[in-house]
């Protein structure tokens, strides 16, 4: 998952409560309100903050709480869309700082011989497949999103 706050890891807690921000949504606010009892049918499109989950002293989930439901649950949540939106739209410069990561990275890693390569983004989730439904037909997100994030992050090499 995408990062601590979200039940997960990955980025950032500061990056992703900065592009998640205080009102999170799937499609918009709006929508979201008028469609809830829908998403609450399909079981998608929940506020982690509704959940009521115990917190730590980052004001993340404690994790024995976050293991309570399977972790692809948490892909559908609205801070995890929003968050994964932010990185392949580069809202608030989020995909810059990735692509920064892994320059950095990367870098050290270049002349070590028992380094063949690198995967940039484990399980990487569509943005905004409410907003978009397409782009859960395979390889739509993988063209659209996922591919020209990887174009940036792999152009010096």
């Amino acid at each position: 998952m995408f990062a601590r706050s979200i039940c997960g890891e990955g980025f950032p807690d500061f990056y992703a409560r900065e592009v998640v921000g205080e009102h999170p949504a799937c499609i918009s606010t709006t929508i979201d309100s008028l469609v809830q009892p829908i998403y609450d049918k399909l079981g998608v499109c929940f506020d982690m903050n509704t959940i009521g989950y115990r917190l730590d002293e980052n004001g993340d989930p404690l994790i024995e709480d976050c293991q309570k439901r399977m972790f692809t649950d948490y892909y559908t949540t609205k801070q995890s869309m929003q968050a994964f939106k932010s990185l392949y739209t580069n809202r608030l410069g989020l995909q810059d700082k990735f692509v920064d990561y892994w320059d950095v990275t990367s870098a050290k890693l270049t002349s070590n011989p028992y380094v063949v390569g690198f995967d940039p983004l484990n399980e990487p989730f569509p943005g905004e497949p409410l907003q978009d439904p397409k782009l859960i037909i395979p390889g739509v997100m993988d063209k659209t999103q996922l591919a020209p994030m990887y174009e940036r992050v792999y152009e010096k090499y």
